[in-house]
């Protein structure tokens, strides 16, 4: 009797250290992989993906259909990374966490559609009074006046939805580059004449430098490029 009293304790208080040492991001109104796009998981898979993410061992958060990583700093579709995981059926439902961190992993090691490598040291000092903030602004104001986006200025990325329910995602770092390389040509241009030739130039060649959560429709591209 007393054995099991004492198996019960145990089983107990384990129970109440997991409860207090668990991550506080797992839910509730601070999680940050709550999700906001329909990914079209079966509904037996999707649970066990949203337990992968979540239990994801580096610094991560979730937005418009994109998972963000900032060590190192990446962007990935969520739309590519959950179509992974459904193929691998049942190994990933026994183990979501495992196959989350192994196919994250997989998937950023190199950039393809729906991945994009970043740069956190993109813009030291300032681009023509600009710092990073200030530059981020500017290109949203040429690529999404009025719409739906978010910066992360610490990695230089540009998140925008269109009325598709897909996002485009964009290395600020590599505008910069075609920024100062046009800035070197047109020395006496205006910041927003130069951002309105080399933003458009970027999103219609398709990157490098710019990817989508899902390959873009004509409406995603005209929604980007049309003019302001």
């Amino acid at each position: 009797m007393w054995i099991a009293v004492a198996v019960l304790g145990a089983a107990v208080v384990g129970a109440v250290v997991w409860w207090f040492r668990r991550d506080p991001v797992a839910g509730g109104a601070g999680d940050r992989f709550e999700m906001d796009v329909d990914l079209g998981l079966a509904p037996e898979t999707e649970p066990a993906f949203m337990e992968g993410l979540r239990a994801y061992p580096l610094r991560a958060e979730v937005s418009r259909g994109v998972l963000t990583t900032y060590e190192p700093p990446r962007l990935i579709s969520l739309h590519l990374l959950a179509d992974a995981f459904a193929a691998r059926g049942n190994a990933a439902l026994h183990d979501p966490q495992g196959a989350v961190a192994a196919l994250v992993a997989q998937l950023t090691a190199v950039e393809r559609p729906g991945v994009l490598h970043l740069r956190a040291d993109w813009l030291d000092g300032e681009v023509d009074g600009m710092d990073r903030a200030r530059f981020a602004e500017a290109v949203r104001e040429v690529v999404c006046p009025g719409g739906v986006w978010s910066a992360h200025e610490a990695i230089g990325a540009l998140q925008v939805a269109t009325g598709e329910a897909n996002t485009m995602m964009l290395d600020l770092a590599r505008l910069l580059d075609l920024y100062r390389e046009a800035r070197e040509k047109q020395p006496e241009a205006a910041v927003e004449e130069l951002l309105r030739d080399v933003a458009p130039r970027l999103i219609a060649a398709g990157g490098p430098g710019l990817t989508w959560t899902k390959p873009p429709t004509q409406d995603d591209l005209t929604t980007v490029l049309q003019p302001r």
